[in-house]
């Protein structure tokens, strides 16, 4: 899942134009460094960390003497001893094994319940992720949204309420300590109180499809004063060109797994050649076929039919193979002005005739 963040920024969704430094793995293995209240999730950690070793050791230490002391030194040579049964050893070799996996089972049981059991403050802050193949869009506690990258408050719980529009994803948080299956058409939820100010790595950790380890997202824990200037909430389309830029940067995060910009097939179409710069400077969409409703038809790409293919993708389906199965996802919560930013994007790339 790290080789994510050397790739190719144009085909990487979720690109962050500065991602979060790479994952360091602390000592013995573990996790990278805290940085939320979750301590229980490394003292399990350890402790099963431990008692492997200890019986591994143990164990492969028995077999070692035993092959020694009591191998055959004659080929008719009798067997040392005839017992076949022990029942004070097997009850020690049950029992033993038992308590220990109890203790772990209660251990990691209560650290399970601690992250479910959504607390008061945490219920106040509450934010929307939203997976889909192969994204995150987040929804924050004022109804804003950002896609790729999420800010939250240090020193002050956040929960997320999780659903997934396509399927079982998982929301990921190494450093956070927090892990939670996102599963289609049910209601999951989880918590955490941020305790330093960073940026750290979000993934999805369970198979979801070909680019499954691009789905990648960042955290951002920043300050209440810089919380407070809302830096989700920056988008500039004062002009075509920082329109196109916006775009583009989105494109990066929602986009780039399924379509190229220089014409090499994807899971879905290439945004290359959508449109013909005119001499004047305006645009002209190309001719496309597609399917409504199973019939063939030919229409000419305009705004109108890109947001439409954005919001209800399903509505016209472009008839080439292998485009011809559909299966897009609906982006339906994207801001007009984001759309406009992406449709500015697309002409960006247009070729002069």
């Amino acid at each position: 899942m790290f080789a994510l963040l050397t790739q190719d920024p144009a085909r990487t969704p979720g690109h962050i134009e500065n991602p979060a430094p790479p994952l360091a793995v602390a000592a013995y293995g573990q996790l990278p460094k805290l940085a939320s209240t979750f301590d229980h999730v490394d003292g399990l950690f350890y402790f099963t960390y431990i008692v492997c070793i200890f019986f591994f050791v143990v164990i492969v230490g028995v077999i070692a003497v035993s092959v020694v002391l009591y191998r055959r030194k004659t080929w008719d040579q009798p067997a040392l001893s005839n017992v076949t049964h022990n029942t004070p050893l097997e009850v020690v070799w049950t029992v033993i094994p038992l308590i220990i996996v109890m203790v772990m089972f209660a251990w990691g049981f209560k650290g399970s319940l601690d992250m479910t059991n959504v607390p008061e403050a945490a219920s106040r802050n509450l934010y929307k992720a939203t997976a889909k193949q192969w994204n995150w869009a987040f929804t924050y506690p004022n109804g804003q949204q950002s896609f790729g990258e999420v800010w939250v408050e240090v020193d002050k719980p956040v929960a997320f309420a999780l659903e997934s529009t396509d399927v079982l994803h998982a929301f990921y948080l190494p450093q956070m300590r927090v892990k939670r299956d996102v599963i289609p058409g049910r209601s999951q939820v989880v918590w955490f109180e941020p305790k330093e100010v960073g940026d750290y790595h979000l993934f999805c950790a369970e198979y979801c499809g070909n680019d499954h380890s691009k789905m990648y997202a960042q955290l951002h824990v920043v300050s209440a004063e810089e919380f407070a200037k809302k830096p989700w909430d920056k988008w500039d389309d004062s002009t075509p060109a920082a329109a196109a830029k916006s775009g583009e940067s989105l494109y990066k995060q929602l986009c780039a797994s399924c379509h190229s910009v220089n014409g090499i097939p994807g899971v879905g179409p290439s945004w290359k050649g959508l449109f013909t710069k005119n001499a004047d400077g305006t645009f002209t969409g190309r001719q496309r076929e597609v399917l409504v409703g199973g019939q063939k038809q030919t229409i000419t790409i305009d705004d109108a039919y890109i947001i439409e293919s954005i919001k209800t993708p399903m509505a016209k389906i472009v008839a080439e193979e292998p485009y011809n199965r559909g299966g897009m996802s609906a982006f339906d919560n994207i801001e007009d002005r984001k759309i406009a930013g992406m449709i500015q994007y697309m002409k960006s790339l247009a070729e002069a005739k």
